[in-house]
């Protein structure tokens, strides 16, 4: 499927592609599971690592955001997949040498 795709070639480092794969599975889930499904949430999440890869962190930074809405909604603040979001998020933080803020989101995590 179209998610599986692009972890493959997000693996191989072929952002670009994996980002096309990524946004045909988004668009599907939209469509067909919802908004607030965790699959749309994992996408969300793919597509955040992928951009936080090429550089793009604000980017990154609002689809992190998206899956971590949607998980903490189905599955509770405690729950390791947020844990998991606040991770990426706080690495993203300090690549932009927002170390502060990003410690205090890992304590979150924690």
């Amino acid at each position: 499927t179209y998610r599986c795709i692009g972890n493959v070639l997000r693996n191989q480092g072929k952002y670009e592609k994996a980002m096309q794969e990524y946004q045909k599975a988004l668009e599907s889930y939209l469509k067909t599971l919802g908004p607030d499904h965790s699959w749309t949430a994992t996408t969300y999440r793919e597509i955040g690592v992928v951009l936080q890869n090429l550089g793009r962190h604000e980017e990154a930074s609002d689809h992190f955001q998206k899956a971590l809405a949607i998980f903490r909604k189905n599955l509770g603040e405690n729950h390791p997949k947020v844990a998991l979001i606040y991770n990426f998020i706080a690495k993203d933080l300090a690549q932009r040498g927002k170390h502060g803020e990003a410690e205090e989101l890992l304590s979150k995590a924690v």
